[in-house]
C-alpha cells in the first residue's frame, strides 16, 4: 500500500459502481457496510455524474460478519422489489463481505422467483484489482445478462465505454454523436452507461456498429461481434489526424457513406486555428515539454493532441497499474509524480485534479482525468474528443498570456 496524500487508485468494485449507477431504472444494493457505500456515492458526486440508479446498503454489522448471515442482504432486496420496482437490481459484494467468502449470486438465485426485479450478482468486491478491472468486467457482464437478440438497423450504432469516471465523458459523448449525426447521418442505440435506459441496452444489438471509446470496453465488443455480428471499431478520436482516420475507418463499414463535404467543412476549420498555435510557438523560446496524467486512453490520445500542436512530452504516465506502450509509466507511487512536477520545468500539464493541485512550474494546465477535486461540469458541449475537442484545446493554448 503508497502512502498518498490525494486520493489512492480506486478498486474494482469501485469500477462497477461507476459504471452501473448511470444507468436508469435500476438499483444498486451493496452487501456491506454502510461507511463504504457512503464512500462510492460521495465519489459519484465528485465525478459530475448525473442521475441514474439509486444506491443502498444492507448496513452489515459485527454479527453479518461472525455468522456469515444474509437476512439483511435477502430483507434488502424484497423492499427494495416491492418498493422501488426496478427493471434492475444489481447485488454487489463489499469488501468486507467478500472476505468472509459471501455468495451473492447464491442469493440472487434463491429469491429471483420472490421478486418481479431481475437480480444480477456483481463480484468485484475491490479486493483483488484497481478501478478500470471492475470497469472492464461489469461492461462485459452487461452485454452478457442484459442485451437481448434484436432485428438490425443500419441507421444506429452503439458506443462502448462511456462511463462517469471518464472525465468530460458528456461532453465527449455528444461530439461523438454530432459527428455521426453530421457524417453518415446515423444515430445512437446505446451509450455504455452514460446516462442510458435499461431498455436501451436490451436492445443494443440493433445497431450496425460498436464505437469503443476506451480499452476497457474492447472485451465486450469482441463479445457483440461474435454473438450478433456487429463490427466495432476501437479508434482515439483525439487529435486532427486521429479524428480523421476514425471518420475514414467508419466509412468502411457497410451503411455507412461520409458526407465529404462536410467532412472538408470541418477539417479546414481546424486546419486554419492550427496554423494559428503553431505560428503563435514559432519565435516561442522557453520549454515546449508537457507532462500527461490520467487514464490510459486519455494519456494516449493527449500525447496525439500535443505532438499536432508542435509541443514535445517530456512524462506520460497512467495512473494505475496496466501494460503501457515502452517510454511509459503506470502505477507508480504519488511522492514520484510530486517530486517530479516540483523539479520540473513545464510548459503544460494535463492530468487529474491532484496532479494539477500539486506544486508546479508549468504555464498551463488543464483537466483531462480523474479524480476531480475542484472542477464542476455541467455544460456538455466542451468535448477533448474528436474535431471540436481539437478546437476546444488550441482555443486553451491561444489565451495564454
Amino acid at each position: 500500500m503508497q502512502l498518498c496524500k490525494y486520493y489512492p487508485v480506486a478498486n474494482d468494485r469501485m469500477g462497477s459502481i461507476w459504471t452501473l449507477c448511470s444507468i436508469k431504472d435500476t438499483c444498486i444494493i451493496e452487501f456491506g457496510p454502510a461507511g463504504t457505500t457512503h464512500y462510492a456515492v460521495e465519489g459519484i458526486g465528485s465525478l459530475n455524474a448525473g442521475e441514474g440508479s439509486r444506491i443502498y446498503s444492507t448496513h452489515m454489522d459485527q454479527s453479518d460478519v461472525t455468522f456469515g448471515k444474509y437476512d439483511r442482504l435477502e430483507k434488502a432486496i424484497l423492499e427494495v422489489d416491492e418498493n422501488i420496482k426496478p427493471r434492475y437490481i444489481f447485488v454487489m459484494a463489499s469488501s468486507i463481505s467478500s472476505i468472509i467468502g459471501a455468495d451473492i449470486e447464491s442469493v440472487c438465485s434463491d429469491l429471483q422467483s420472490q421478486v418481479q426485479s431481475k437480480l444480477i450478482a456483481i463480484t468485484t468486491g475491490g479486493l483483488k484489482h484497481q478501478y478500470h478491472i471492475g470497469v472492464e468486467q461489469t461492461l462485459e457482464l452487461l452485454v452478457k445478462k442484459l442485451v437481448g437478440d434484436y432485428p438490425r438497423d443500419v441507421n444506429k450504432y452503439n458506443i462502448l465505454g462511456c462511463t462517469i469516471d471518464k472525465y468530460n465523458y458528456a461532453s465527449d459523448v455528444e461530439e461523438m454523436k454530432r459527428m455521426m449525426k453530421l457524417f453518415f447521418n446515423k444515430e445512437v442505440q446505446t451509450v455504455f452507461t452514460c446516462e442510458t435506459t435499461v431498455e436501451e441496452i436490451e436492445q443494443a444489438s440493433r445497431a450496425s456498429l460498436n464505437i469503443v471509446m476506451r480499452k476497457e470496453a474492447l472485451k465486450a465488443a469482441k463479445w457483440m461481434e461474435k454473438t450478433y455480428g456487429i463490427p466495432y471499431i476501437y479508434h482515439h478520436v483525439y487529435g486532427l489526424q486521429n479524428t480523421i482516420d476514425f471518420i475514414e475507418a467508419v466509412n468502411k463499414i457497410d451503411g455507412y457513406e461520409v458526407n465529404r463535404e462536410y467532412l472538408n467543412a470541418e477539417v479546414e476549420a481546424v486546419k486554419k486555428h492550427l496554423f494559428s498555435l503553431k505560428r503563435k510557438f514559432l519565435f516561442y523560446k522557453e520549454t515546449k515539454e508537457c507532462a500527461i496524467f490520467g487514464d490510459y486512453d486519455t494519456v494516449l490520445g493527449f500525447d496525439a493532441i500535443l505532438k499536432e500542436l508542435g509541443l514535445a512530452t517530456d512524462r506520460l504516465e497512467v495512473l494505475y497499474q496496466t501494460e503501457v506502450e515502452a517510454d511509459w509509466i503506470s502505477g507508480r507511487p504519488e511522492l514520484e509524480r510530486i517530486k517530479y512536477l516540483k523539479s520540473k520545468e513545464l510548459f503544460m500539464i494535463c492530468g487529474d485534479g491532484p496532479s494539477l493541485e500539486m506544486e508546479h512550474q508549468a504555464k498551463v494546465e488543464l483537466q483531462v482525468s480523474n479524480p476531480n477535486l475542484n472542477q464542476v461540469l455541467i455544460y456538455p458541449y466542451t468535448p477533448y474528443m474528436g474535431f471540436r475537442g481539437m478546437l476546444f484545446v488550441i482555443e486553451k493554448i491561444l489565451n495564454i498570456k
